[in-house]
């Protein structure tokens, strides 16, 4: 598994050995990378991992750490990025702008794909991709309007209206359920937690209080259960179910968490300390 990990200026973007914790390269200081970073594998299995700033996007091959070039047509603060394969085997990477727009680039190239998604009006703080059941890619993007939109990710078209929470969204995640549908999560200002169809845009379950600057992290499936985990100011790491929005299972302490799940079924967890430790743990099988 490629372990990448974001931090301070001093300490740039960096990939690390999760078998033995040793660090494999860190980018130069020039390319320090900024709050948000997304990784994808391309069709030729390369890596490519980017890291978002004041200054736009950084772009680096993910298993040598040489810089490529960055994403063009960008000079903005991106607050959010997410990455996807579409249907045609490129892959897409979403940027979530600080002037309001939602950006799209080829994530091997760098090179903008149409012009900058517009809606939010105000800055976009986050970004999810996932292709639903039907083929279509779909970007789901939240900000500072207290909404989240879809979008077709390969033609830009706005998908359904706007998905509406009550304070601003800080973050969103998507994540496929059983019966073929697919669930877009996000969590706002106000520490609350909503769920929604991504087809129909119809709500799953009433909005659940996660606690105050808390925001969603990750979404997986352990254990065959739908799951989403968020990160908060009180530094714990913490499970819902993602269908009842009910705490499940156990929390660590931690600052910041991601999770994927390995090609045999297995889920990793990995959580960021304030030390700048990161600690990858287990969670069984999806």
């Amino acid at each position: 598994m490629l372990l990448f990990s974001v931090g301070n200026r001093s300490d740039g973007v960096c990939r690390w050995d999760t078998g033995t914790g040793a660090l494999l390269w860190r980018s130069s200081d020039d390319l320090a990378g900024g709050p948000a970073l997304a990784a994808v594998q391309l069709g030729d299995r390369r890596w490519v991992v980017t890291a978002a700033g004041e200054g736009g996007v950084d772009r680096w091959d993910g298993l040598t750490g040489q810089a490529l070039p960055g994403c063009a047509s960008c000079d903005e603060m991106v607050w959010g990025l997410a990455s996807a394969c579409l249907p045609d085997g490129r892959a897409v990477l979403a940027g979530a702008g600080n002037g309001g727009e939602v950006h799209r680039w080829d994530a091997r190239t760098g090179v903008a794909l149409g012009k900058p998604l517009v809606g939010h009006g105000v800055s976009v703080k986050c970004v999810a991709v996932q292709t639903l059941p039907d083929g279509t890619a779909m970007i789901a993007s939240g900000g500072d309007d207290g909404c989240v939109r879809r979008w077709d990710a390969v033609t830009g078209q706005p998908l359904g209206m706007p998905l509406e929470a009550s304070g601003w969204v800080m973050e969103v995640v998507m994540l496929p359920l059983a019966g073929g549908r697919t669930l877009i999560a996000a969590g706002d200002s106000e520490g609350l937690l909503y769920r929604w169809d991504a087809e129909s845009g119809k709500p799953i379950g009433r909005p659940v209080a996660m606690g105050e600057y808390t925001v969603l992290a990750s979404a997986v499936h352990v254990g065959g259960k739908p799951t989403l985990f968020s990160s908060g100011a009180d530094e714990v790491v913490r499970q819902w179910h993602a269908v009842t929005g009910e705490p499940a299972g156990e929390f660590w302490k931690g600052q910041a968490a991601s999770c994927v799940a390995r090609a045999d079924g297995t889920v990793l967890l990995a959580t960021g300390a304030s030390n700048g430790d990161i600690v990858v743990r287990t969670l069984g099988r999806g």
